[in-house]
């Protein structure tokens, strides 16, 4: 242990010469105090750096015009867009009005088959056409699908689970397209005194059109991504409404849609 007693050493020196091992501490004239002939009591440290304040303004923040005071220039990061949805025109509304007349119409002959509104056939009537048609477990096929139109249309219009309604909905504007092309006499595509199957493919090109685009900001789904971009899920319940649509025929009809072996009058959407 090592002691100053000097005369002139201070509390600092004293602490400082307090050490075990020889400490180089400058002295007044510049020269070490561990060894030297010229050895004084040590009277000044370094001294500290100054903060340099002129680049913070008075209200408290640093002024970015100039460089910092180290390291590299600061990295200007661009705030990340708003919503990508909020510059898309009239887009929303176009597929709002499309949601509305779609839904609306599809509900409405959903309450024709289930309650004989609207001058529907009701339950009874409904089944004994899908009887007719060839349809095994007929009451059952019509009750689930009069359902299916109402519950999907009225999802559609609010634009609750839109994919999920539109491909409901667009697996049986298959099955009355089939069922008409199953009929007695050909259905054609534009039918001159009988309605022929236009009405079908506008359902159909409505629903692709909303499962593809998506049901846009004005609806309940507004917060996930499929109502204004979506990617694969508009092909995804496209193959899961065809599969659907195709078992529901291949076990409880089992004709050949393109092949005409009875009459019977359209049955279903459309």
């Amino acid at each position: 242990m090592v002691t100053s007693s000097k005369p002139g050493d201070d509390a600092r020196t004293e602490i400082i010469h307090d050490v075990d091992y020889p400490l180089d501490v400058p002295n007044a004239t510049g020269t070490g105090s561990g060894t030297g002939t010229t050895d004084s009591a040590t009277t000044a440290f370094p001294a500290a750096g100054r903060t340099d304040y002129s680049q913070f303004s008075e209200s408290g923040g640093y002024d970015t015009s100039t460089p910092l005071p180290f390291g590299d220039q600061p990295t200007t990061i661009e705030p990340a867009p708003r919503d990508e949805i909020s510059r898309r025109g009239t887009t929303d509304l176009g597929l709002f009005l499309l949601r509305l007349a779609v839904g609306v119409l599809l509900a409405m002959r959903g309450l024709q088959k289930l309650f004989g509104l609207f001058g529907g056939p009701g339950i009874d009537g409904f089944t004994q056409t899908l009887t007719e048609s060839g349809f095994e477990q007929a009451r059952l096929l019509a009750i689930a699908g009069g359902a299916v139109e109402l519950v999907a249309g009225v999802l559609l219009v609010v634009g609750l689970a839109t994919p999920v309604a539109a491909a409901g909905l667009l697996g049986l504007v298959g099955l009355g397209i089939a069922v008409r092309l199953t009929g007695g006499d050909p259905m054609p595509l534009l039918g001159e005194t009988t309605r022929g199957l236009e009405t079908s493919v506008l359902y159909a090109a409505a629903l692709l059109t909303l499962l593809f685009a998506g049901a846009g900001r004005w609806s309940a789904d507004r917060r996930w991504r499929w109502s204004h971009r979506p990617r694969f899920s508009g092909v995804i319940w496209l193959l899961l409404a065809v599969i659907a649509a195709g078992v529901i025929w291949y076990l409880l009809n089992g004709t050949n849609p393109l092949t005409s072996t009875s009459d019977s009058p359209a049955v279903t959407a459309g």
